[in-house]
């Protein structure tokens, strides 16, 4: 299995508008393949930063849906609350 792990700061006061827009696409679309679930954390100690864990079947999976006009489109819709992103963990789990 293939962990895609990346944190992110949205802009300030947009933090619910950011969970807002995650759930809506977790409602309205359909999972991707590929994707076995995926998590979203709000830091503790960093105002308006998460963390969103994604478990993939491959790695291969996540590039399929990296390509797709779907997938675009969410990013620049996700961009209007995003204020920078930090960093970008790739893992394979093994247990």
């Amino acid at each position: 299995m293939y962990t895609y792990i990346v944190s992110f700061k949205v802009k300030e006061g947009e933090g619910i508008s950011f969970v807002e827009l995650q759930n809506f696409e977790e409602l309205t679309e359909a999972k991707p393949a590929g994707l076995d679930h995926f998590h979203i954390f709000k830091d503790r100690n960093e105002q308006d930063r998460f963390f969103l864990v994604e478990y993939w079947n491959s790695k291969e999976d996540r590039l399929k849906l990296e390509k797709s006009k779907e997938y675009r489109l969410f990013r620049e819709h996700r961009k209007l609350v995003i204020d920078k992103k930090y960093e970008t963990f790739e893992c394979d789990v093994i247990i």
